[in-house]
């Protein structure tokens, strides 16, 4: 489902936001504008007065309340200092490793993974839109954190041991992740009750529209207003209502079945379009073992990060 489907994306992505505070309080606090000596009263600027005191900057107002620059800044820097300071860091170190061994992304690497993350959404220009919506995010900020994220797995490559028996081990035992990919676009009309579902699907048999009783009729204000499109759904989907996957495996493209009984009431659905993805290269699916075995040997994302910033003795100064 739609929303699902970004629940998943706001999971995948949390790091992504940091880049945003990163960005807002490197321009707010770390790097506040600099302002211009006040010259004092009458030009003498040779007489050592003390400094003149310029007034804080007002950035909003609330009634007559006022909100400053430097309350701005303040809260800023409380609330996310620490992890935008530490994002700096484990960034700055994740150059110097990859400097250090001559490892670097590709441009077309980036636009791989970015598609992979596209999958399921209605195009680039769908995927964005999503990302900005939830995450505030631009392509822009999504394609440097793709860029990152390669970065630092190919570090756990180079740094962890992994054999290629541990490859074609772990291929074996996960064939689900190396299998063709197959995704389901449905669409659904939503009963609160059996009875009203049946009549539902008596109006369909007797030739109205789809979309259009799904705009009329659904009770799931999420998707009526979209004709009832749920958008695209992994086969597997474990977010997915088990009992309407299951019958939209069973349907062909444009075939509709009903009611079923799902956890918001009743459903009438609608299998729209079904895609499945090729077998993935036997080359890439060994690369794509080989970094799954080092994340894991490295214990994850954060423990190579911290690894980073010990091995270039990072430090906050006081």
């Amino acid at each position: 489902m739609k929303k699902d489907r970004v629940l998943q994306v706001i999971v995948l992505l949390q790091a992504l936001c940091l880049i945003v505070m990163a960005l807002l309080v490197v321009y707010r606090v770390l790097l506040p504008p600099k302002s211009e000596p006040q010259v004092p009263p009458g030009g003498a600027q040779g007489h050592k007065d003390a400094p003149a005191i310029e007034p804080d900057p007002v950035v909003a107002r609330v009634g007559d309340e006022q909100i400053t620059e430097k309350e701005l800044n303040g809260r800023l820097r409380t609330q996310y200092g620490d992890a935008v300071l530490r994002t700096l860091m484990v960034q700055a170190a994740t150059r110097l490793e990859a400097k250090a061994y001559g490892l670097n992304v590709t441009d077309g690497e980036v636009d791989d993974e970015l598609a992979r993350m596209m999958t399921g959404y209605d195009g680039p220009e769908a995927y964005y839109d999503a990302m900005k919506e939830q995450l505030g995010l631009s392509p822009d900020e999504i394609r440097e954190d793709a860029r990152y994220r390669l970065l630092l797995e190919k570090i756990a490559v180079r740094t962890a041991d992994v054999g290629d028996d541990e490859v074609e081990a772990y291929i074996a035992d996960n064939p689900q992740e190396f299998a063709p990919h197959t995704q389901l676009r449905i669409a659904w009309i939503l009963s609160k009750t059996e009875k009203d579902a049946d009549g539902v699907i008596q109006r369909l048999e007797d030739g109205e529209d789809f979309e259009l009783m799904a705009k009329t009729y659904s009770v799931d204000a999420d998707t009526a207003q979209d004709g009832g499109d749920l958008g695209y759904i992994d086969a597997d989907d474990p977010l997915a209502d088990p009992a309407m996957l299951a019958e939209a495996k069973e349907l062909s493209v444009g075939e509709t079945t009903g009611p079923v009984k799902v956890r918001e009431g009743y459903a009438v659905v609608r299998l729209t379009e079904k895609q499945t993805d090729a077998q993935m290269d036997p080359r890439k699916s060994r690369d794509q073992a080989r970094i799954e075995i080092a994340m894991a040997k490295l214990n994850g994302q954060q423990a190579i990060e911290d690894g980073l910033l010990a091995k270039y003795h990072a430090a906050v100064l006081p």
